[in-house]
C-alpha cells in the first residue's frame, strides 16, 4: 500500500516542516472544534438552514473580496512574519467569540460579524501559508508536504469534532471556542522556533500589473487553466455540502451533537487516509489519475450521502467523500505550485484559495436556500450531479489534461531517478 511506504513521510525530514506540522496538529484540532460548535450554535440560535448557509457564506465571502490583494501581499512580504500576524488574529477572534457565548451575549448578528472577520484573516493566511511550504521543504518534497498537510488537516477533523461533540453536551459551546484560542499558541511557538533563510523578495508592483503578470502566464498554460476550471466547478456545485451537514445529521439521519461529531470525524478519517495514500503515491506516479480519480470518488460519495437516509450507510459515503476530496484538492494544489515561477506562487495560491473558499458564498447561499424547499439530502445530491456534469464538459473540451504532470526540476534526495511523469505541455 502507498501509505505504508517510507517515502510517504519524506517531508518530515525537514526540521522547519516538523515544527510546522506539530504546531498545526494542535491548532487545527482546536479549529475543527470551533467549526462544529459554530455550526451547532447557528442551529441553536435560529433553527434555520438559511442562516447555516449565511454564516458559511460570510466566513468565506472575504476570500472572494480580498484574495487578489492577499496574493500580491504573499509574493512581496516575509511569509514567516505574515503568519505570526494571521495566526495571532485568529486566536483573538476565537477568544472574543468564546467570551460572548460564555456571557450569554451572543446572537446571530454578532456571530455573522465574527465569521466575516475570521474569513478576512483567512483570506490573507491561505496564500502565504501555502506558499511558505516550499520554503520549508523545497520543490522535490513539495507534493509530499502538501499531501501530508492535507492528511493532518483531516486527521484533526477526526479528533476535533468528536471532542467538540462531547464538550458541547457536557460543558457547553463556549469552551470549544476557548480551547481553539489556546491551541493557536502551539503554532505561534512553532513559527518562533523556525530558522528560515531569507528569501529574495519581489519588488512591489502595482496591483493590476501584478495580476496581469499572472494572467499573461496562464494564457500560455492550457492545462493549468483546465485544472483551475475543474476546481472552480466543483467548488461552486459540490463543496457547499458542508454547510448542510448539521441539518442532514439532525433532521434526516436522526443524530444529535455526538452523532454529528462522529459523522464529521468519519469524513475526516477518509480524508486522512486519502492524504497519506496520496503522499506516497505522488512520489512515484503521475498526478492526474489521483486528481481525476479523487474527483470521481468525491462526487459519488457525495451523491450517496445525500440520497441515503440511514446513519450507518451515511458514514460509509462520507468516508468516500473525504478520501476523494483530499485526493483531488491536494493534487490540484501541487500541480498549481509546481507549474508556476517562484515569484507567482503567492498569487496562484490566492487564486486557489479564491476558488476553494471564495466561490463558496454563492454555493452556500444557493444550497441553504434550495434546502429550504428540497431538504438537505436532495440539495447535496443535486449539487454533486451538477458538478459531475460540469467536470465532464471540461474533460471533453480539454482532453490533453489527462497527460498533465509536475514541473520537477530535480528528483528527491533519496531517489536514483526522477519519477516517470509525462513531459509538460502547453
Amino acid at each position: 500500500m502507498e501509505l505504508l511506504r517510507p517515502g510517504t513521510f519524506a517531508a518530515l525530514r525537514h526540521r522547519n516542516y516538523r515544527l510546522f506540522y506539530i504546531g498545526q496538529a494542535i491548532s487545527l484540532t482546536g479549529s475543527w472544534m470551533q467549526s462544529l460548535a459554530q455550526s451547532w450554535l447557528v442551529l441553536v440560535l435560529t433553527d434555520s438552514p438559511f442562516y447555516l448557509g449565511l454564516v458559511g457564506a460570510l466566513q468565506t465571502l472575504p476570500v472572494l473580496l480580498f484574495s487578489f490583494h492577499a496574493g500580491v501581499v504573499a509574493d512581496h512580504v516575509r511569509k514567516l512574519r505574515m503568519l505570526f500576524f494571521t495566526q495571532g488574529a485568529l486566536m483573538l477572534l476565537a477568544l472574543i467569540l468564546g467570551g460572548l457565548v460564555a456571557a450569554g451575549l451572543i446572537n446571530i448578528w454578532w456571530l455573522c460579524a465574527l465569521a466575516f472577520l475570521t474569513g478576512a484573516v483567512i483570506a490573507f493566511d491561505i496564500p502565504v501559508r501555502q506558499a511558505f511550504i516550499v520554503e520549508m521543504v523545497g520543490k522535490p518534497d513539495l507534493p509530499n508536504a502538501i499531501a501530508l498537510n492535507s492528511s493532518l488537516f483531516n486527521a484533526t477533523r477526526i479528533i476535533g469534532p468528536a471532542v467538540a461533540g462531547v464538550l458541547i453536551a457536557a460543558v457547553g459551546m463556549a469552551n470549544c471556542f476557548f480551547v481553539n484560542a489556546v491551541s493557536f499558541l502551539a503554532v505561534l511557538a512553532a513559527l518562533a522556533l523556525m530558522k528560515v533563510p531569507l528569501q529574495p523578495r519581489n519588488s512591489w508592483k502595482p496591483f493590476w500589473e501584478a495580476w496581469k503578470e499572472l494572467a499573461d502566464y496562464l494564457l500560455g498554460q492550457s492545462e493549468l487553466r483546465s485544472v483551475l476550471l475543474l476546481l472552480a466547478m466543483v467548488a461552486v456545485f459540490a463543496m457547499p455540502y458542508f454547510v448542510l451537514l448539521p441539518m442532514l445529521a439532525r433532521d434526516v439521519l436522526g443524530a444529535g451533537p455526538r452523532g454529528f461529531g462522529i459523522l464529521m470525524a468519519t469524513g475526516g478519517l477518509g480524508a486522512f487516509l486519502g492524504g497519506l495514500t496520496l503522499a506516497g503515491r505522488l512520489r512515484r506516479h503521475p498526478p492526474m489519475p489521483s486528481f481525476l480519480g479523487g474527483l470521481a470518488l468525491f462526487l459519488v460519495g457525495l451523491a450517496g450521502l445525500g440520497l441515503c437516509g440511514n446513519y450507518y450507510l451515511a458514514l460509509v459515503f462520507i468516508f468516500l467523500t473525504g478520501f476523494g476530496m483530499v485526493s483531488q484538492l491536494s493534487t490540484g494544489n501541487s500541480l498549481l505550485q509546481l507549474n508556476v515561477p517562484d515569484g507567482l506562487r503567492g498569487r496562484i495560491m490566492s487564486l486557489f484559495g479564491l476558488i476553494i473558499m471564495g466561490f463558496a458564498p454563492v454555493g452556500s447561499l444557493v444550497h441553504g436556500s434550495a434546502a429550504t424547499y428540497l431538504g438537505p439530502g436532495l440539495t447535496i445530491a443535486g449539487g454533486s450531479l451538477l458538478a459531475a456534469w460540469a467536470a465532464g464538459v471540461v474533460l471533453w473540451k480539454y482532453p490533453e489534461l489527462r497527460h498533465f504532470g509536475f514541473n520537477h526540476p530535480e528528483p528527491p534526495e533519496e531517489a536514483v531517478a526522477p519519477p516517470p511523469y509525462p513531459p509538460l505541455r502547453g
